[in-house]
Formats: structure tokens, C-alpha cells, sequence
């Protein structure tokens, strides 16, 4: 009897835990949201949510798209998230989140609630990436199908992954690092900016370029010219034009050379959590070697006006110095490298020869950092480097100081860098010039 009540009341004790999975949500209700647009408009935001379409990426509905995109505006970023229940019967998930895109206008007015939003949402986790959209908003963005990922937001999320082992172009920091430098002044923030690109345009522009050089002289034709050159997209929001819709259809993933590409060629610079500019390809790779990452980085330079030497890093090291009380920064350079082209006739087997291709190298390093740093204090005025950051460690006492006046203070340091450059291989054919 004794044994028995013991068995009910052990049962009885297990009763609440079997009371199934009320709270369950199906599989097949869920909406896996891979990426995330914010665009900033007068009144709020417009969100843009791309979703997995299960069917597709399954293979039981092949000729449906990979991916659907929903959008909402609401006066904060959560709102419009909210509303996106008005347009979708699945109940959203963002565990699955790669990637969060802003427009030009986003950034620049702050994306303090971009992060507010992100950190406050339990199922963000904190490895996913934030980029720009340069002259584009990031609906567009989200809309372009890849013909390399069948995902918008998984190729950019290989884009930015891939930086240790193949680019030194390209930035990658996490959540919690972008909250760091959007929130202190030891260092400023710089996130991968990522833009559209129109083949036809660059066709057109290609073509253009050619009528000019073809017709020198003549200002009628360049005058003509001038008028319809897509120069005139820079530096503001692109329009639509022939061959944009493409991008958004799968027809856009059966070409050879897609017509609609996402391309991440400049990196975006900010001052706190606004964004300043832009640093192009060959700036973005100085930001890179300054830090001191080990990233592929090739430096060519021209000798005589008609030979090229192309050197590519093996090494790189970078140790920065700050002496606030003279108001001077030193950054030590030193960099190791392999000869991959050469077409300057000189004999490698000579070490004395090497020394020759280092001066050009050097002479070409030292020049292009000069003008990349005057560009980081005059036009963008943000300490992208962390020159502050090393003066709160190494100088702690005078950055308390001047850590409220760093902003007016950066600008006017003294900023001087020593390259050490050596060469430790002349390729796999040696002395051999061709």
C-alpha cells in the first residue's frame, strides 16, 4: 500500500510538466529573417525584412525566389517591426540574423537606434554585421538576388567574413565592437559600405570614356557627352534607370556577368555613431596595414615612367606612439613582402638590387599614407586609427585631460609614420624579368 501511494503521488508530481507545448510555434509558421534594411525618412523609419523562403532553398517549389522581402514605417525602428505582423501570417524570427543594412541617411543622422534596437531584442545575436549602403537605400540593397549566394544577405555576410585569409579592403567588427566605438572617442568606427553596380552603366561609361578620347578636341561631342555620364550619380542617392528592376528577378542569376551586382568597394568612416565618408579601395587598405591587421595587401609603384613593380605582404606590424604633451603621434610601419610582378630590368639575384625596389616601395608608401592621413584629419576628422585609444593606455594622466577636447584635439596632432619595408622573395622565377 505504502509502495503504491508512493507511485501515485510521484505521478502526480510529474502532472505539470506534462502539459505539452502550448507556446509552441510550427516550424512552418516561422519567418526566418536573414536580413535587416533601415532607412531613415522624415517622420521614422522604413524597415525592410528579407525572409527565407523555405520552399525554394527545400527544392519542393524550384522556380519560386529564395528569399521575399516585407516592409513597414513606424516612428521608431521596433514599430515598424511591429507592423511587419500586418503584412506576414508567420510569426518573424531574427535568431537567424546576418546582416542589418542602413542608408546614407540612417547613418548620418546616427545609428545609436540601430544598436538600441539590436541589443534590446533577446534573439539578435551579437556576430551579426551592420554595413552602409552607399547612394542606394537598403531596401534596394536586399533586393538584388546574387548570382554567387541564392541569399542577398548571405553573400554580404561571406563578404565581410572572408577578410582574414583573401582582402585587406574590407572591415569586420561585431555588435558589441560597434557599440564600443559608436559610444567612446578612444577610436572610431569604420563598417563595410556596400553599393550597387549596373553593368550596363559601366558599359555605357566605358563606352563614353572612348567616344571622348576618340573625338579629343572636340567640344560639341564632349559637351554631348558630359550630359548623360553617370558621373552625375555621385555623391547622391541613385535613380532607377534601364536594367535596375533586373536585379530583384531571377533572370538577374543567369548570366554569366550578372547585370545588377552587390559590391563592397569603400569602407564607411563615422565621428561617434554619424557617418563623416567614404574611403576608397586603396585607402581602405592603408586603414588596414596602419592597424597592423595581417591581410593580403599589394603595393605597386612605378619606376622610370615605364616599369612596374607589384609587392605583396607576407608580415605586417604597426605599433602606434602618442606624445600628447607635444601634441605628436608616431606609428611604426614594418612591413615584409615577395616581389609578384616585376617588369623593371634589374638583376634580383643582387641584394644591393632588392634595396633598389624597397626605396621605390617606400618612397610610393610613405607618400600614399601622407595624403591618407591628412584625409582622416581635414575632410573626415575622426580617429579611425585609434590614436586616442593608445593614449589612454600608454598616457593616461594627459588623456584624462584632453579626452573631453579629443574631437578639436585630433585634428591638429602631428602624425608621423616610419615604414620598414623588406623583401624575402622574388617568386617562384627569380631573377627572371619578362
Amino acid at each position: 500500500m505504502k509502495k503504491l501511494r508512493l507511485i501515485l503521488c510521484t505521478l502526480l508530481a510529474l502532472l505539470p510538466m506534462l502539459t505539452g507545448c502550448m507556446e509552441r510555434i510550427e516550424l512552418n509558421k516561422l519567418g526566418i529573417v536573414a536580413g535587416l534594411g533601415v532607412d531613415k525618412t522624415e517622420d521614422g523609419y522604413i524597415l525592410t525584412a528579407q525572409i527565407l523562403n523555405p520552399a525554394s532553398i527545400t527544392g519542393s517549389n524550384p522556380n519560386a525566389l529564395p528569399v521575399y522581402s516585407l516592409t513597414a514605417e513606424g516612428q521608431t525602428i521596433y514599430e515598424a517591426y511591429q507592423k511587419l505582423d500586418q503584412v506576414t501570417t508567420e510569426t518573424l524570427f531574427l535568431s537567424h540574423l546576418n546582416i542589418i543594412v542602413v542608408n546614407e541617411e540612417m547613418a548620418k543622422s546616427g545609428i545609436n537606434p540601430i544598436l538600441n534596437f539590436t541589443l534590446r531584442h533577446t534573439e539578435i545575436r551579437p556576430d551579426i554585421n551592420i554595413l552602409v549602403a552607399k547612394e542606394s537605400n537598403s531596401a534596394d540593397i536586399l533586393n538584388v538576388l546574387p548570382s554567387i549566394a541564392s541569399i542577398p544577405s548571405a553573400e554580404l555576410d561571406i563578404f565581410t567574413n572572408m577578410i582574414e585569409s583573401y582582402t585587406a579592403r574590407l572591415t569586420s567588427y561585431n555588435l558589441y565592437d560597434v557599440v564600443d566605438m559608436a559610444s567612446g572617442n578612444s577610436i572610431h568606427m569604420v563598417l563595410n559600405a556596400v553599393s550597387i553596380y549596373h553593368e550596363h552603366e559601366d558599359r555605357q561609361k566605358r563606352e563614353q570614356k572612348q567616344a571622348q578620347k576618340d573625338s579629343e578636341g572636340n567640344d560639341t561631342v564632349s559637351s554631348s557627352s558630359s550630359e548623360t555620364s553617370p558621373e552625375e550619380h555621385q555623391g547622391g542617392r541613385h535613380e532607377k534607370g534601364e536594367g535596375e528592376d533586373q536585379g530583384s528577378t531571377i533572370d538577374n542569376t543567369l548570366e554569366i556577368t550578372a547585370p545588377v551586382q552587390l559590391r563592397i568597394e569603400y569602407l564607411a568612416a563615422f565621428h561617434d555613431d554619424k557617418l563623416v565618408g567614404f574611403l576608397d579601395n586603396d585607402e581602405a587598405q592603408l586603414y588596414n596595414i596602419l592597424l597592423g591587421a595581417n591581410k593580403r595587401y599589394v603595393l605597386t609603384t612605378k619606376i622610370e615612367e615605364e616599369y612596374y613593380v607589384s609587392v605583396e605582404t607576407t608580415n605586417i606590424s604597426s605599433e602606434i606612439k602618442t606624445d600628447l604633451e607635444k601634441n605628436k603621434a608616431t606609428i611604426d610601419l614594418k612591413i615584409v613582402a615577395g616581389i609578384v610582378e616585376n617588369t623593371y630590368p634589374i638583376d634580383l639575384t643582387s641584394k644591393d638590387n632588392f634595396d633598389v625596389l624597397i626605396d621605390y616601395l617606400t618612397a610610393q608608401l610613405e607618400e600614399d599614407i601622407e595624403k591618407f592621413l591628412e584625409k582622416t584629419q581635414s575632410e573626415l576628422k575622426s580617429d579611425i586609427l585609434g590614436i586616442g585609444g593608445k593614449a589612454y593606455y600608454h598616457e593616461h594622466k594627459n588623456w584624462i585631460q584632453k579626452q573631453g577636447y579629443w574631437s578639436e584635439i585630433f585634428p591638429t596632432i602631428d602624425i608621423k609614420v616610419n615604414v620598414e619595408l623588406d623583401i624575402d622573395s622574388s617568386g617562384e622565377i627569380g631573377n627572371v624579368n619578362l
